[in-house]
């Protein structure tokens, strides 16, 4: 009774949400104007997590802790974009994207959260952005995917008033 209900269930998701797979557009072309991209998060692909004068953020601290990760990975070296981001962007040039959104690390840029800017941080982002540009890819930056500095979370995070003060500090050195 009970895999007859899921099975009940899962077939009226489609006509639930007005989703056909024959749709044209999903199963058949895109549009020619469309852009294709990729996305990433600093935390998952950059690797460097101590390099280049980064600070700590969250995610460092938090997979560091025996337990908190099953198999103890992290994204210390991840896929390495800190150092290949060159290789990267060829890869996202030889495919045909035209668009890459990614995000800065805040820790990179201003390994304390606030204050003191590490000019090595902001060197490889203004790199990749030309890099990107130099290859027709337009840069899409996301400013925060979960990777706050420790040294903020330390002050209370997200949960801390004085976080959109610290924030706006970081988004003006962004832009």
């Amino acid at each position: 009774h009970n895999k007859m209900l899921k099975l009940l269930c899962f077939s009226l998701l489609p006509l639930t949400f007005g989703y056909m797979a024959e749709e044209p557009l999903l199963f058949d072309h895109f549009p020619e104007d469309f852009v294709w991209g990729s996305a990433t998060a600093a935390y998952q692909v950059e690797g460097g997590w101590n390099e280049g004068g980064k600070g700590v953020n969250i995610w460092d601290t938090f997979t560091k802790i025996e337990g908190n990760i099953i198999d103890g990975s992290s994204g210390d070296v991840a896929c390495d974009s800190y150092h290949k981001y060159k290789e990267d962007v060829q890869l996202m040039k030889n495919l045909g994207m035209k668009s890459y959104r990614f995000s800065i690390s805040w820790a990179r840029v201003l390994p304390q959260g606030i204050g003191e800017r590490n000019q090595e941080g902001i060197d490889y982002y203004h790199d990749l952005i030309n890099e990107l540009l130099a290859n027709d890819i337009v840069p899409a930056v996301t400013l925060y995917h979960w990777d706050l500095p420790q040294a903020l979370q330390d002050q209370g995070g997200w949960l801390n008033a004085t976080v959109a003060d610290w924030f706006e500090e970081y988004a003006r050195l962004c832009f």
